[in-house]
């Protein structure tokens, strides 16, 4: 035994190694697979899901503005989204799959492309995790004001880019900051969050539907570098979704929490609420949400939306409404406070037909084959709006005594939106 061993060539001695790191890879190849409970998936079992819109947008814009140049004039504005879903469900009935979201946003202002969402998650009986940039549960579970049939930047209706680059009420303008806390804050909108945009490293757990019941939890953790002396943020958002006959009901709740890692007074917080009832092609809506216990009150605030859309056939049309009041960043230490209100009303024809589902990706705790996922072929819409907004602050940000960056005017307009 020991001279035959011992006489055994190189090539021998590495076949030998070979069949032990073969059988140990079908050691842990087996167990893997009698964990999951289904044989490994080829590449062709895989599902992949596009989707698309592309947006246009042209309009006769008026406003005053208190420290820039007023405007009358014709104006434009583009916007589009695209989006990948590849998805593979095993044996066992469980499902995993990656989603990516990429925006583009074309205008004066507020300009860019970036990569809105993207994580990895499994779904089965036990509900949805997700690991990867999402936004908080209660924003992917929130109900709210209808979103309208005007221009739709990024699917964000009324508080999104759009009127922005119409009329410059946020952003840089002039050398100043104009209107802090529009996106996920309490000034411009009730879908807040304490990270003040989806974070890289979010994870999500979706809880199965229990009689129209549904939780949603996450944790991120973050380096304070990232959010600004914010590190540790936990989330939650529920929903109730039912129908009564012909009456569909949607009710939402969220609240988070995050720990300041340079004020240890403060730990900022939020909450809000929403609701949407529909019936027949009425759907109405709205929501609120509160902002609080920021160090020096600098995202403190509240606001809240409402709106009402009708569908009829081709035709579609609706009335939002939002209203935000937050503590003004520049001039958190004199208490001075900034206004936001904006309404838009419009109307919609689709060339196409309406379609059965909207051609955007599904949101996560939703059924990935419902209602939300990749439209039926292409939609073509033609859309007129016309929106006002009012933007106010108690202080100028060059402190006491300078004129606030106040802004109002209107906008209105007309587009065409391809889908697909």
């Amino acid at each position: 035994m020991t001279h035959a061993d011992s006489s055994r060539t190189d090539g021998e001695a590495t076949m030998g190694t070979n069949r032990l790191n073969s059988r140990n890879a079908l050691i842990c190849s087996t167990s893997l697979t009698m964990l999951l409970g289904a044989a490994p998936v080829a590449a062709a079992d895989w599902d992949i899901q596009l989707g698309a819109y592309l947006e246009q947008s042209i309009g006769y814009v008026s406003y005053d503005s208190a420290t820039a140049s007023d405007f009358d004039g014709i104006d434009s504005v583009g916007s589009g989204e695209f989006f990948f879903l590849p998805t593979v469900t095993l044996d066992n009935g469980i499902k995993f799959g990656a989603h990516i979201e990429l925006d583009g946003h074309v205008g004066e202002r507020n300009a860019g492309a970036e990569v809105d969402e993207a994580f990895l998650f499994a779904r089965g009986s036990f509900g949805e995790i997700l690991f990867g940039k999402s936004d908080t549960p209660g924003n992917h579970m929130g109900f709210g004001a209808p979103i309208g049939f005007g221009p739709v930047t990024n699917f964000g209706g009324i508080n999104s880019g759009t009127l922005a680059s119409f009329i410059p009420f946020s952003g840089v303008h002039n050398n100043r900051l104009v209107g802090d806390d529009l996106f996920r804050g309490t000034l411009g909108s009730t879908k807040v969050s304490n990270m003040g945009e989806q974070t890289q490293g979010r994870i999500t757990y979706f809880t199965p539907r229990f009689s129209g019941f549904q939780l949603g939890l996450s944790y991120a953790h973050e380096e304070a570098n990232t959010a600004p002396n914010r590190q540790d943020f936990y989330d939650i958002g529920a929903n109730y979704v039912n129908s009564f006959g012909d009456l569909d009901i949607g009710l939402s709740a969220r609240w988070g929490i995050a720990n300041n890692t340079a004020d240890p007074n403060a730990n900022p917080e939020y909450w809000g609420a929403g609701a949407n009832l529909g019936y027949g092609g009425f759907t109405i809506g709205g929501s609120f949400a509160e902002s609080n216990n920021s160090s020096n009150g600098i995202t403190d605030g509240e606001a809240y939306d409402l709106g009402i859309s009708y569908q009829s056939g081709r035709y579609g049309y609706s009335f939002s409404y939002l209203r935000g009041r937050n503590v003004d960043n520049e001039n958190a230490g004199f208490g001075a406070k900034e206004r936001f209100e904006a309404f838009t009303v419009a109307m919609n024809y689709s060339l196409t037909g309406h379609p059965e589902r909207p051609a955007g990706p599904p949101r996560p705790g939703s059924g990935y084959e419902t209602h939300r996922g990749l439209q039926n072929g292409v939609g073509i819409n033609l859309f007129g709006f016309a929106s006002y907004v009012n933007f106010d602050e108690d202080v100028g940000d060059g402190g006491i005594g300078t004129p606030g960056d106040d802004v109002d005017g209107f906008v209105i307009g007309t587009g065409i939106r391809l889908s697909f």
